[in-house]
């Protein structure tokens, strides 16, 4: 295939995944985070460009927010959520557990909410991206879970519009909570 077909085909894909989440799941979502204590999020390999993305934006947002593993994340508890994007691995399910027996609520982002993880989760948002290329997900020409890499990462960053929304959250103070250490310009601040 040429470039722009790659192109057309991708993006296409995207929006099939995108257009399939439920809106009643989002709403969950958005109310699990609006309440929480603190937010901790986890996932593995490439999957985790998506959580330290929507990491920092829920920091940019002011959201105690952390990623798992990172060592300045806290004790997880009692009030506190643990979001797993992907939820498919036995290191994944083992954090869940971990944060479950703490007394953390669990949301599990996945295109398998039937498994282990989406059982002990307290609730879930069905992101039907290819995984496996199992039967409930949308098959990709792109390899492996490239595609529900990419939507989740779009997915995320359509979240923190949302919140940004219902929550009346002044932009001119995210930028303020952004890191001041990456020597911009002040032309360009």
């Amino acid at each position: 295939m040429e470039y722009k077909e790659l192109v057309e085909k991708v993006i296409q894909e995207n929006s099939t995944v995108l257009n399939l989440v439920k809106k009643e799941e989002i709403e969950v979502l958005l109310s699990e985070i609006e309440k929480a204590k603190t937010i901790q999020l986890y996932a593995m390999g490439r999957m985790q460009l998506s959580v330290r993305a929507f990491a920092m934006r829920l920091k940019h947002m002011g959201f105690d927010t952390y990623v798992v593993y990172d060592t300045t994340t806290p004790a997880i508890g009692k009030g506190d959520l643990l979001l797993d994007i992907c939820a498919v691995t036995n290191v994944e399910l083992n954090v869940i557990k971990c944060a479950k027996e703490a007394g953390a609520r669990i949301g599990v982002l996945t295109a398998h909410t039937e498994n282990e993880h989406g059982k002990l989760a307290d609730f879930s948002v069905f992101v039907p991206g290819q995984i496996f290329g199992g039967e409930k997900e949308v098959k990709s020409i792109q390899p492996m879970a490239s595609l529900l890499e990419q939507s989740m990462f779009l997915f995320v960053d359509i979240i923190v519009m949302m919140l940004i929304e219902r929550n009346n959250i002044d932009i001119s103070k995210m930028h303020k909570r952004h890191t001041n250490l990456e020597g911009i310009p002040t032309a360009f601040a």
